[in-house]
């Protein structure tokens, strides 16, 4: 397993082979939003969802994903 943002301890020290938890990220979320002053409950699903979506409808001609990799991707 390999992932874009591995769990971290408490001291800092990185396990590349284990996800950060989803309350890490939602917090993450949270804060990122309440601090750009965007109001609303945002969860990890509109983020996953909504990129699959862009890619399929609203990209650039050309740039397009194909149904096949939207369902890879989980939409």
């Amino acid at each position: 397993n390999d992932f874009l943002f591995p769990a971290m301890s408490a001291n800092s020290v990185m396990h590349p082979g284990q996800p950060i938890s989803h309350d890490t990220v939602q917090k993450w979320i949270n804060e990122s939003t309440t601090g750009a002053g965007i109001h609303g409950n945002f969860l990890t699903h509109c983020f996953h969802q909504g990129g699959a979506q862009y890619w399929f409808m609203f990209a650039p001609v050309g740039q397009w994903w194909t149904l096949a990799k939207v369902c890879w991707w989980g939409g």
